[in-house]
C-alpha cells in the first residue's frame, strides 16, 4: 500500500499541535486501559520566609506515580530536603493507590540518592550528554 502523505515538522502553533497528539494518545490509551485519574502534584521546600528552596513534580495515574523533576537550590542540598520531598511524594503516591514509583536521573545528577531510598536501577543509556548517562529507576510501593 503506497501512502500519499508527508511528514511535517511543525513550526508554528506548536503548544496547540502538541495538545491535539496528546489528545489522541491519552484517547487511545483510556480506550485500551481505562480512565487514567491522572493528578499532577508540586511539592516545595521553603525557608522560613516563604523562599522556594527546591521541589518536585509527581505525576500519577493509573497505578503508579512518575517523579517528573526534582530540584534542590545548591544552598540545601545535603541538609534532607531532597528526602522529605521524596518521602512526602511517596505517601502521597501510596493514598492515590499506586503501586509503584518511577523516575529517571543523570550521571551526573542523584543515582546514588534515589537507590539509598529504595529504588532500583532498571535500564539506562550512555553518551547523553558526551561522557555521561541516563539511569532509569523503579520503586515497588508497598500500601501501609
Amino acid at each position: 500500500m503506497k501512502h500519499s502523505g508527508r511528514i511535517v515538522a511543525e513550526r508554528k502553533r506548536t503548544g496547540a499541535m502538541s495538545r491535539k497528539l496528546w489528545d489522541g494518545l491519552l484517547r487511545y490509551n483510556r480506550k485500551m486501559a481505562g480512565p487514567f485519574h491522572y493528578a499532577r502534584t508540586v511539592l516545595t521546600a521553603r525557608d522560613g520566609e516563604g523562599r522556594v528552596l527546591g521541589g518536585l513534580i509527581l505525576q500519577s495515574y493509573w497505578k503508579e506515580s512518575y517523579v517528573e523533576l526534582l530540584w534542590l537550590s545548591p544552598r540545601v542540598r545535603r541538609l534532607g530536603y531532597g528526602q522529605r520531598l521524596m518521602r512526602e511524594a511517596e505517601r502521597l503516591a501510596r493514598r492515590r493507590g499506586s503501586r509503584l514509583m518511577h523516575l529517571n536521573t543523570y550521571s551526573f545528577q542523584a543515582p546514588g540518592f534515589y537507590e539509598k531510598l529504595g529504588f532500583k536501577r532498571f535500564g539506562g543509556m550512555r553518551g547523553s550528554p558526551a561522557g555521561e548517562s541516563r539511569h532509569f529507576y523503579v520503586k515497588q510501593l508497598t500500601q501501609r
